[in-house]
Protein backbone atom coordinates (compact mmCIF):
# COMPACT_ATOMS: atom_id res chain seq x y z
CA UNK A 1 0.00 0.00 0.00
CA UNK A 2 2.74 2.19 0.78
CA UNK A 3 4.01 2.02 -2.72
CA UNK A 4 0.45 2.84 -4.57
CA UNK A 5 0.06 5.74 -2.10
CA UNK A 6 3.73 6.73 -3.44
CA UNK A 7 2.93 6.67 -7.17
CA UNK A 8 -0.62 8.85 -6.27
CA UNK A 9 1.30 11.61 -5.07
CA UNK A 10 4.07 12.01 -7.73
CA UNK A 11 1.04 12.33 -10.78
CA UNK A 12 1.46 15.78 -12.44
CA UNK A 13 4.76 16.54 -11.25
CA UNK A 14 6.20 16.15 -15.35
CA UNK A 15 3.09 17.91 -16.85
CA UNK A 16 3.92 20.96 -13.68
CA UNK A 17 7.84 20.65 -15.21
CA UNK A 18 6.78 21.02 -18.65
CA UNK A 19 4.33 23.84 -18.15
CA UNK A 20 7.11 26.11 -16.43
CA UNK A 21 9.62 25.66 -19.06
CA UNK A 22 6.94 26.08 -21.94
CA UNK A 23 6.44 29.73 -19.16
CA UNK A 24 10.38 30.54 -19.69
CA UNK A 25 11.00 29.73 -23.42
CA UNK A 26 7.90 32.51 -23.59
CA UNK A 27 9.48 34.80 -21.80
CA UNK A 28 13.05 34.49 -23.28
CA UNK A 29 11.06 34.45 -27.12
CA UNK A 30 9.25 37.67 -26.13
CA UNK A 31 12.79 39.06 -24.56
CA UNK A 32 14.34 38.39 -27.60
CA UNK A 33 11.70 39.95 -30.03
CA UNK A 34 11.55 42.94 -28.03
CA UNK A 35 14.91 43.25 -28.54
CA UNK A 36 15.07 42.58 -32.11
CA UNK A 37 12.19 44.81 -32.65
CA UNK A 38 14.50 47.41 -30.75
CA UNK A 39 17.49 46.99 -32.67
CA UNK A 40 15.07 47.11 -36.51
CA UNK A 41 14.09 50.81 -35.06
CA UNK A 42 17.37 51.95 -34.26
CA UNK A 43 18.60 50.40 -37.64
CA UNK A 44 16.05 52.65 -39.78
CA UNK A 45 16.53 55.72 -37.92
CA UNK A 46 20.70 55.30 -38.35
CA UNK A 47 19.89 54.66 -42.33
CA UNK A 48 17.63 57.42 -42.54
CA UNK A 49 20.06 59.60 -40.62
CA UNK A 50 22.88 58.29 -43.21
CA UNK A 51 20.75 59.34 -46.41
CA UNK A 52 20.14 62.78 -45.22
CA UNK A 53 23.81 63.58 -44.29
CA UNK A 54 24.79 61.91 -48.03
CA UNK A 55 21.80 64.31 -49.51
CA UNK A 56 23.04 67.49 -47.65
CA UNK A 57 26.96 66.55 -48.43
CA UNK A 58 25.38 66.28 -51.98
CA UNK A 59 23.88 69.93 -52.30
CA UNK A 60 27.28 70.89 -50.76
CA UNK A 61 29.58 69.43 -53.56
CA UNK A 62 27.47 70.86 -56.28
CA UNK A 63 27.02 74.42 -54.88
CA UNK A 64 29.72 74.96 -52.71
CA UNK A 65 30.00 75.33 -49.12
CA UNK A 66 28.60 79.09 -49.63
CA UNK A 67 26.36 78.40 -52.04
CA UNK A 68 23.00 80.09 -51.59
CA UNK A 69 24.73 82.36 -49.01
CA UNK A 70 24.29 86.13 -49.34
CA UNK A 71 27.43 87.90 -49.34
CA UNK A 72 27.14 89.60 -45.77
CA UNK A 73 25.38 89.08 -42.76
CA UNK A 74 22.92 86.11 -42.31
CA UNK A 75 20.18 84.41 -44.42
CA UNK A 76 18.06 81.21 -43.52
CA UNK A 77 16.13 79.33 -46.19
CA UNK A 78 14.05 76.21 -46.46
CA UNK A 79 14.00 73.79 -48.67
CA UNK A 80 12.82 69.97 -49.03
CA UNK A 81 15.95 67.21 -49.30
CA UNK A 82 15.37 64.64 -51.61
CA UNK A 83 16.40 60.92 -49.95
CA UNK A 84 15.67 58.84 -53.05
CA UNK A 85 13.40 58.37 -55.99
CA UNK A 86 10.11 58.32 -53.13
CA UNK A 87 11.92 59.68 -49.89
CA UNK A 88 12.13 63.35 -49.11
CA UNK A 89 12.15 65.28 -46.20
CA UNK A 90 10.22 68.78 -46.44
CA UNK A 91 11.27 71.70 -44.27
CA UNK A 92 15.10 71.48 -44.25
CA UNK A 93 16.33 74.55 -42.75
CA UNK A 94 19.52 76.00 -44.36
CA UNK A 95 20.89 78.95 -42.32
CA UNK A 96 24.39 81.10 -43.75
CA UNK A 97 26.38 83.39 -41.65
CA UNK A 98 28.88 85.29 -43.73
CA UNK A 99 31.73 87.24 -41.85
CA UNK A 100 34.74 89.09 -42.84
CA UNK A 101 37.69 87.63 -40.25
CA UNK A 102 40.76 88.74 -40.38
CA UNK A 103 43.88 85.99 -40.62
CA UNK A 104 47.14 86.87 -39.56
CA UNK A 105 50.33 84.24 -40.63
CA UNK A 106 53.62 85.47 -39.81
CA UNK A 107 52.75 88.82 -39.73
CA UNK A 108 51.47 88.83 -42.83
CA UNK A 109 47.42 89.71 -42.40
CA UNK A 110 44.84 88.94 -44.85
CA UNK A 111 40.89 90.01 -44.76
CA UNK A 112 38.64 87.41 -45.79
CA UNK A 113 34.83 86.10 -45.52
CA UNK A 114 33.98 82.94 -43.25
CA UNK A 115 30.75 81.19 -44.12
CA UNK A 116 29.29 79.21 -41.39
CA UNK A 117 26.46 76.84 -42.59
CA UNK A 118 23.93 75.43 -40.46
CA UNK A 119 21.31 72.57 -41.58
CA UNK A 120 18.41 71.62 -39.34
CA UNK A 121 16.36 68.66 -39.73
CA UNK A 122 13.51 67.71 -38.03
CA UNK A 123 11.64 64.49 -39.41
CA UNK A 124 10.72 62.54 -36.28
CA UNK A 125 8.90 59.79 -37.99
CA UNK A 126 12.15 59.14 -40.23
CA UNK A 127 15.07 60.29 -38.45
CA UNK A 128 13.62 59.98 -35.04
CA UNK A 129 12.90 61.69 -32.30
CA UNK A 130 14.51 65.28 -31.66
CA UNK A 131 16.77 66.99 -34.88
CA UNK A 132 19.61 66.20 -36.51
CA UNK A 133 21.48 69.41 -37.03
CA UNK A 134 24.98 69.69 -38.94
CA UNK A 135 27.19 72.55 -38.90
CA UNK A 136 31.08 73.44 -40.22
Amino acid sequence: MAGLNRKRTQRGASLVEAMVAVLLLGVIGLGLVYALSRTLVAHKYHKAQSLAVQGIRAELQSAGLAGGCPASGTARRSSDLQLGTQLSISEVQKTCSVTPVTVSIAGSSKSVTLAQVLYELDAETLLGPGTLTLRN
